[in-house]
């Protein structure tokens, strides 16, 4: 799989007002949408290198998100089932992702950007 970057890093917080204003004064990353729902992502920082946050499980880490193309991704699919390795897709607004755990358990997201 050609990947073209890491797109974003979730992460589950356990106070998402908190954590956007001390991301906003340490950082200075401000989200142009710091509400919603808790299972649904706060995106700070620019497009291509954001940060997620979520505010639905216990804090740490909730996945990686990197970006390819429709042909890698098909690819890694087939990959993922001949080795056995369960994933989930995902189609969102923006992007279709499928989601699959390394071997310490941390999630992965392989998206494909549309449009």
């Amino acid at each position: 799989m050609k990947l073209h970057r890491i797109d974003h890093v979730s992460l589950d917080v356990g106070n998402r007002a908190r954590s956007l204003f001390w991301y906003d004064q340490v950082l200075g990353l401000r989200s142009d949408n710091g509400r919603g729902p808790g299972d649904q992502p706060v995106f700070l920082g620019p497009e291509g290198a954001r940060l997620g946050l979520f505010e639905e499980r216990a804090p740490g880490l909730r996945h990686i998100a990197m970006a390819t193309d429709a042909a890698d991704q098909r690819r890694l699919i087939t990959h993922l089932e001949r080795i056995g390795i369960p994933f989930r897709p995902e189609r969102h607004r923006d992007h279709d992702s499928i989601y699959f755990a390394d071997p310490d358990g941390t999630t992965l997201e392989i998206m494909v950007p549309r449009g």
